[in-house]
């Protein structure tokens, strides 16, 4: 079990009754953690860097942008994210590029995206070792993905006593949103959506705690990952909102029923493989070894001059740099774990 975290490091209240319109009324109350004077909260943000890089490229134009245009706004993002969050820990997440466990499990995971540009290879080549260069951490885990950097920021951040931040474009983070920990969601147009538990509930009608199930029960196209038949968002949350998961409601059959017809059930009981290979393919890792010291560590303001004016972007430095300017000024909660 996970130790409690303090209570100045909660992000969210969240309702009690999940009524919508109070949710809606939190999310927009939602408290930064409160810090002493002089001395900002441990806040550990950790980005989704595929993501990132994707939402770039597009947004420049994708193939029509100019050289290095690219480079300059995955930079930008990331400083706007390092803005709002004040992380004094980061760590940037990639996929694995050649190797996907996930691929391996069912070979049709993503199997239908079209083929990236190689323009957008390069650059998703380049960018992990351009941010090192800058000083921050970078982790490409093998045979996994951002997200499972992001889930193990998480758990890390819990295990510290410290509030998370993480920035992201897969949907799949949902299931990480915790009262210290919430969500930016990277949209089209280099938008953040800050989301919280009670943002869940208003949207999708579950919290974060199943969002998993509900997930599953519905699919992903994006993933190539189709859900129970017939069953949509609508009634996957009505199924969640009556049990406490899928397994409740299989064991009272005719409850279901009655509640959302007879059909629903045969759904769940004839799709009952694709709902658990869902789940599987679905969860997120959050045993991913991240280096705590180099996710706390300092930038060096003439290191990062020097590398953005290598690339003719020294007018981004002082920004870049300022961003991240409480990397390294508190210190974890609690002490790490032996060994």
């Amino acid at each position: 079990m996970l130790p409690a975290v303090p209570e100045d490091l909660r992000l969210f209240s969240v309702p009690e009754n999940g009524d919508a319109a109070r949710a809606l009324a939190t999310a927009a109350r939602r408290a930064r953690p409160r810090s002493r004077p002089g001395r900002p909260t441990p806040m550990l943000l950790a980005v989704d860097g595929n993501g990132l890089v994707h939402r770039a490229f597009h947004a420049v134009g994708g193939l029509d942008g100019e050289p290095g245009e690219a480079v300059e706004r995955v930079l930008g993002m990331l400083a706007r994210i390092a803005n709002q969050a004040r992380p004094t820990a980061c760590v940037i997440g990639f996929d694995d590029p050649v190797h996907s466990r996930r691929r391996d499990r069912h070979p049709p995971y993503k199997a239908a995206r079209p083929p990236k540009p190689m323009e957008l290879i390069e650059l998703l080549d380049e960018l992990p070792e351009l941010l090192r260069s800058l000083g921050l951490e970078v982790v490409t885990p093998d045979g996994l993905e951002a997200d499972d950097v992001l889930g193990s920021a998480a758990a890390l951040a819990s295990r510290r006593q410290v509030a998370a931040t993480l920035a992201t474009g897969d949907q799949d983070a949902f299931a990480l949103v915790r009262p210290t920990v919430r969500v930016l969601l990277m949209i089209a147009g280099g938008r953040l959506e800050d989301v919280s538990p009670s943002w869940l509930r208003a949207r999708y009608g579950v919290g974060p705690e199943q969002y998993p199930a509900f997930a599953a029960l519905r699919g992903d196209s994006s993933d190539c990952l189709p859900g129970v038949r017939g069953i949509g968002s609508v009634t996957a949350a009505k199924l969640l909102n009556a049990y406490p998961d899928v397994e409740a409601a299989l064991a009272d059959p005719g409850g279901v029923a009655r509640l959302l017809g007879p059909w629903v059930v045969e759904a769940l009981r004839g799709d009952r493989q694709t709902y658990e290979l869902n789940r599987e393919l679905m969860a997120i890792r959050t045993d991913v070894p991240l280096d705590q010291a180099a996710a706390n560590r300092r930038l060096d303001r003439r290191v990062v001059t020097e590398v953005l004016a290598g690339r003719g972007l020294e007018e981004l430095a002082d920004r870049f740099h300022g961003s991240f300017r409480q990397l390294g000024k508190a210190a974890w909660r609690r002490s790490p774990e032996p060994g």
